[in-house]
């Protein structure tokens, strides 16, 4: 996927520009087909620094979140949108936030749905949010939608707070474990090895080879420095390309336990996006298109994609999702009740909520069986430097005795 800056014309004949990811121009200009846009220029950007750069970009989830909450409370109350806008412009928004707000009062005052207005800003209003805002102009409730969107913000800023718990704890734990293994073989172990070789001890075999370790890392440390950076270097331009993401997030699902927990986590994702955008109205084939970038694994969404293209052939989402390898029984049995009863909305909400409750739990055990390696191996390590000492000092206690 590429990210092209662009500008487009709007069905109300405005002008539009914004940032957006596609996997080329012609997709670029599909994509903006479906929100009645007319693209007219594009060009790529730096990737994500043009995002970061762009007044859009720089906008918070928080301020996004209390700018739904805020226009869900006015418009329960019976308040017309722009007043809402205007309030929101005045009191609660501040900097780059306050100038988008002001675009979209300014472009839903001159007669634009508010889908269309959101639709100009990506960097700030996903596919997701758009959609759902305009599934509900659709049916006539946009107050319920922007209610939904409150709940659903609330649930991805929890949903991203354990995921990066997740995984910066094990981070943590391996950068302390490394770091006291370096401490006892750069400064410790070499101490104690000068008192060894100034005298006349033969040394054995594991302070021999600790010894060549640290010699080892004395003069080669600065390799080991550009050889991590270049590994993640070249980790993140693989992410940029799809080959390189697909590859990745297949492994990451094979890794033992946090696979597992990342499986989860991609699940709750799916089934809570499923069953918001299928209650908001929003078409199936649009869902599933949707689905393929909102579950975070692109090793899913390449299955997600192949369920649309079974489903567009006219085969049942029950029989399309049996054969996805990556979502389990009992979301394809769901799935599969959903469908027969008409309320798919209503089982993958289940869904969502039990793996709620499991992600969690599924948390703790991976923080579990983290810790046990973590220790097992930091204690392998102490044990290796603390035997290099303490040989050689029986040895000589044994010569002298």
């Amino acid at each position: 996927m590429r990210e092209f800056r662009y500008k487009a014309l709007g069905a109300n004949g405005q002008m539009v520009a914004g940032i957006r990811r596609a996997e080329s121009a012609a997709v670029l200009s599909q994509d903006l087909m479906h929100q009645n846009l007319i693209l007219l220029e594009n060009r790529p950007t730096l990737g994500s620094l043009g995002k970061s750069f762009s007044r859009a970009g720089r906008a918070g989830r928080r301020e996004l979140r209390d700018f739904t909450l805020h226009v869900a409370t006015c418009l329960s109350a019976g308040i017309p949108v722009i007043t809402a806008l205007r309030d929101f412009e005045r009191d609660g928004a501040s900097g780059p936030f306050q100038a988008i707000i002001s675009d979209l009062r300014e472009e839903i005052s001159g007669g634009a749905q508010i889908s269309e207005a959101l639709a100009q800003h990506p960097e700030v209003f996903s596919d997701v949010y758009i959609a759902i805002v305009a599934a509900g102009q659709d049916s006539g409730d946009i107050s319920g939608c922007f209610a939904d969107l409150v709940g659903y913000l609330e649930w991805l800023d929890d949903l991203r707070s354990q995921t990066k718990q997740a995984l910066a704890y094990p981070a943590l734990l391996s950068a302390g474990v490394v770091g006291l293994f370096m401490l006892m073989m750069l400064y410790v172990v070499p101490r104690f090895m000068e008192i060894f070789q100034s005298g006349d001890v033969q040394l054995p075999g594991l302070t021999l080879g600790v010894i060549a370790v640290f010699d080892w890392l004395r003069i080669w440390w600065p390799l080991l420095l550009v050889g991590a950076g270049a590994t993640a270097g070249a980790v993140a331009l693989l992410k940029r390309t799809d080959r390189g993401r697909l590859w990745l997030d297949t492994a990451i699902l094979k890794v033992p336990v946090m696979g597992g927990f990342m499986h989860k986590i991609a699940l709750s994702r799916f089934a809570k996006h499923f069953s918001l955008l299928f209650g908001s109205g929003t078409n199936l084939l649009r869902l599933l298109e949707l689905l393929e970038d909102v579950v975070g694994n692109a090793a899913m969404g390449r299955e997600l994609a192949e369920v649309r293209q079974r489903v567009m052939t006219g085969e049942t989402l029950a029989a399309s999702f049996a054969r996805a390898k990556s979502f389990p029984p009992l979301i394809q049995r769901l799935v599969a009740v959903g469908e027969q009863a008409g309320q798919l909305d209503l089982t993958l909400g289940k869904a969502a909520t039990y793996l709620d409750r499991e992600i969690p739990r599924a948390l703790k055990q991976t923080f579990t069986a983290l810790e046990a390696v973590l220790i097992v191996v930091l204690g392998g390590l102490i044990a290796v430097a603390a035997l290099s000492v303490l040989l050689p000092i029986l040895n000589l206690r044994s010569a002298v005795i």
